[in-house]
């Protein structure tokens, strides 16, 4: 998983913990947690409790590179909680990482095990990069119009991404997540 630029990376870890070792494990998630949002290059973590319609705990990991994470799956720290666990689940973790664009598609609220096909997330893309460049050149032009074509583009990106990122993305996700992430048959 070695990237040569690098670029924020999020990791999906999954388990079944036994009956009545629940709060024994709650009580871990909170150690591991504290642990890795503690080792360099961590951007948090979420935690997912089960649910009607999912059995599992589920913790969403986020570092700024391939790399910390990496650092963080060998360290000796992360080795010793793992230890810990023996007797606390039922199943082994399941271990998802997505980076880059992948990651416009996750939402804090719910867990998939994979990105979405590359061909919707496309077409979700154009969905909302297309109108919004059109609304922020339409807006933008009054002031940017008599500027050159670079600080043009350039004003328009400033404002653009961000909104995509934080804004337009999470609400296009959440609309169409049922045809990006169809249930299994």
């Amino acid at each position: 998983m070695t990237h040569r630029f690098p670029c924020p990376v999020a990791t999906i870890f999954s388990r079944r913990v036994r009956p009545g070792f629940e709060a024994r494990y709650e009580e871990w998630m909170s150690g591991i947690v504290g642990a890795t949002n503690a080792f360099p290059g961590s951007q948090g973590t979420t935690v997912l409790r089960p649910s009607a319609s999912r059995p599992e705990y589920l913790a969403i990991v986020q570092f700024d590179a391939p790399r910390n994470l990496e650092r963080w799956m060998e360290s000796e720290d992360r080795a010793a909680w793992l230890g810990k666990l023996e007797d606390i689940t039922l199943e082994s973790e399941e271990i998802s990482s997505m980076t880059g664009m992948e990651r416009w598609f996750t939402l804090p609220d719910r867990a998939v095990s994979q990105a979405p096909p590359k061909h919707k997330m496309a077409v979700v893309i154009f969905l909302g990069i297309y109108p919004l460049i059109m609304l922020i050149g339409a807006l933008l032009q009054p002031i940017v119009g008599h500027w050159p074509v670079a600080p043009r583009i350039l004003a328009s990106l400033v404002i653009t991404i961000p909104l995509m990122t934080w804004i337009v993305m999470p609400l296009l996700t959440r609309l169409f997540f049922g045809w990006l992430y169809p249930e299994p048959t």
